[in-house]
């Protein structure tokens, strides 16, 4: 059974799209019609100018240039504050009061600018929703109505000499062809709608179906590359214990430098493995707590010092806070950027770990002396595989952003001034409430 759009509601973000479409097209619309204005405007004193009786000329010229002055201010304004519904309803409200006085002081029902008046209706029922369509559409009918009424009233001042008096049936037979173009203008204009609407629906429709398709695709290859990396820890760890058991029985210094580099290197497939699988597998709920990031950081220079003392570099912590959050995921983010730094930095310098409490958030930075960040890089940085190390996975960063955010703060890299690198992690403080886990 096929479910029309009624049934199954409009898709996520339809109404925000259809509004932003509208607004652009009518803001083009506005523009376009700085153009014509003067145009029918310049000929519409032309043929008043034609009758001796100066209240046509007065007329048609006041709102001539009472209705360009609005419409250029509207262009500006649209142009620079954009076009909301409001302004919508205003512009084809004052188009509509305006294109009657013209007709009126152009010759009535027998004006050529009444054939104006179906192109608004149009736009009344694409741009408008029903109740706005029906009374600016009901106020063309009624202004129809009464040019006709003062067609068909004798000695009337409304029809103009040059183009000649109206026989009754005629005036009968133009009213009932205007108030027909009027409402069938109003139909055609909301049919449009329609199939406007109906385009960025199943334009909307079809990119959350794909979009639904490829997340799914992508949840079965993530956990099968998750299942595959699982898979490959158990082998190297049975590698790496028989090289650590082999070690002490081989006595040629070649053989045993060849099972130390052996080692290394499971070492190193281990971690890669490691951040592989943090990196595919979905983010688990937090233990969110106030916890004191200072002591955190205190730990993690602690953990790194012979690291640091093999690279003659030295860690340092400045500055205590506390922060809601989860400490063994800002444990893991903070160990990622003090092994960047660390792998930074020059012997002799220092990498620093500060960290600043504050009213709504508290901020963990690590700074080193190190080259800084590859401007060529720079807004990439965060991209799985994107990294600069010979051996590294680009994943580090990656997921420590995404830990970052799930707690509902960012991770920012900026250059350090003086030279270096600045890693901050902000965290909602551990007076904040409300963080979702």
């Amino acid at each position: 059974m096929i479910e029309t759009d009624w049934m199954t509601g409009p898709p996520h973000g339809f109404a925000e799209i259809q509004r932003q479409e509208l607004n652009r097209l009518f803001g083009r619309a506005v523009g376009i019609r700085l153009f014509f204005v003067p145009i029918v405007m310049t000929l519409a004193i032309a043929l008043a100018w034609t009758d001796p009786r100066p209240w046509r000329t007065w007329l048609v010229g006041v709102v001539a240039v009472l209705a360009f002055a609005f419409f250029a201010v509207e262009a500006v304004r649209a142009r620079r504050l954009g076009i909301e519904r409001l302004s919508i309803w205003l512009n084809l409200g004052v188009a509509a009061l305006g294109t009657a006085c013209i007709a009126l002081g152009t010759g009535g029902l027998g004006s050529p600018v009444v054939f104006v008046l179906p192109v608004l209706a149009i736009t009344f029922g694409f741009f408008l929703e029903p109740p706005a369509i029906f009374a600016l559409t009901g106020f063309q009918v009624l202004t129809a109505a009464g040019f006709a009424l003062l067609g068909l009233a004798s000695g009337t001042p409304v029809a103009l000499p040059a183009l000649g008096q109206a026989s009754r049936l005629s005036v009968l037979v133009d009213w009932g062809i205007v108030t027909f173009l009027l409402v069938g203008g109003a139909g055609l204009g909301r049919v449009i709608r329609k199939t406007f609407d109906g385009m960025v629906r199943r334009a909307l429709t079809a990119q959350e179906d794909s979009l639904r398709a490829w997340q799914e695709r992508e949840a079965e290859l993530s956990a099968l590359s998750a299942e595959i990396a699982h898979e490959l820890k158990n082998p190297l760890a049975s590698v790496k214990g028989l090289a650590a058991l082999l070690a002490p029985a081989v006595a040629d210094p070649r053989s045993a430098e060849r099972l130390s580099v052996l080692r290394r290197e499971v070492d190193r497939l281990q971690s890669i493995l490691d951040e592989f699988l943090n990196f595919s597998r979905p983010l688990v709920p937090l233990a969110l707590g106030s916890a004191d990031v200072g002591a955190i950081a205190r730990e993690v220079a602690m953990l790194h010092e012979g690291m640091a003392r093999d690279r003659g570099v030295e860690v340092e912590v400045h500055g205590g806070g506390r922060a809601r959050c989860d400490p063994r995921k800002v444990k893991q983010v903070l160990i990622n950027l003090v092994q960047n730094a660390l792998d930074a930095s020059p012997p002799g310098n220092l990498v620093l770990i500060e960290v600043q409490d504050g009213a709504e958030t508290a901020r963990l930075s690590v700074l080193d002396r190190g080259p800084g960040l590859d401007p060529a890089l720079s807004g990439r940085v965060f991209e799985p595989g994107v990294t600069t190390k010979a051996g590294g996975s680009g994943l580090g960063l990656t997921v420590a952003r995404t830990i970052a955010r799930q707690h509902g703060g960012e991770l920012r890299l900026a250059p350090r001034e003086g030279g270096g690198l600045r890693a901050e992690l902000s965290l909602p403080s551990g007076a904040a409430t409300g963080v979702a886990a």
